[in-house]
């Protein structure tokens, strides 16, 4: 838990603004707490999309399975610095979206550093990580794995949080950013 509150429907909405109908095939989304955030994705995605959930807290999978029928999801109870292996397992090549709620301020530095990277080498050109905080303190960290990020303030949540949005990009248009 890395809240005093549930996500708001403001902040819900601005997380998944971030995710294209059309281009979501496969979405994964990393620490999803009680589901607040997942709703809001299943409402977004199209129907032969797929989500992949990692959370490793068995509450939270219960109360998940509890509320979420949908064919649409897949629930891995294990860590997301352990995603390389269920991707080969389930044949996953690329992920169109990553969606995280991982406190990753609370973790250290190095993790934090691991599951980020496993996210760019995962992801697809064009498309992006979406994690949301409640403070500025890895941003850096962010610009370093990503080379770019977009912010977004989401004032009408308690606390008040940051949606970060970074797009994988080409190596060429990489490397014209890591020169700037």
């Amino acid at each position: 838990m890395g809240s005093v509150a549930p996500s708001s429907r403001f902040l819900c909405r601005a997380i998944v603004s971030k995710i294209d109908p059309l281009k979501a095939k496969v979405v994964v989304e990393l620490g999803p707490g009680d589901g607040v955030v997942t709703r809001y994705i299943l409402r977004r995605i199209g129907p032969n999309a797929r989500l992949y959930i990692f959370e490793i807290n068995e509450v939270f999978i219960e109360k998940i399975r509890a509320n979420f029928l949908d064919p649409r999801m897949t629930i891995i109870h294990d860590s997301a610095e352990n995603m390389g292996n269920h991707f080969r397992e389930i044949g996953i090549e690329e992920v169109d979206y990553f969606v995280s709620g991982i406190p990753f301020v609370m973790l250290p530095e190095s993790l934090t550093e691991q599951i980020t990277n496993q996210c760019l080498s995962w992801l697809r050109v064009g498309g992006r990580f979406v994690q949301f905080h409640y403070s500025p303190l890895l941003l850096g960290l962010y610009r370093r794995v990503f080379g770019n990020l977009k912010l977004e303030v989401v004032a009408l949540n308690i606390p008040p949080a940051i949606v970060i949005s970074c797009e994988k990009l080409s190596p060429a248009n990489q490397s014209l950013i890591s020169h700037l």
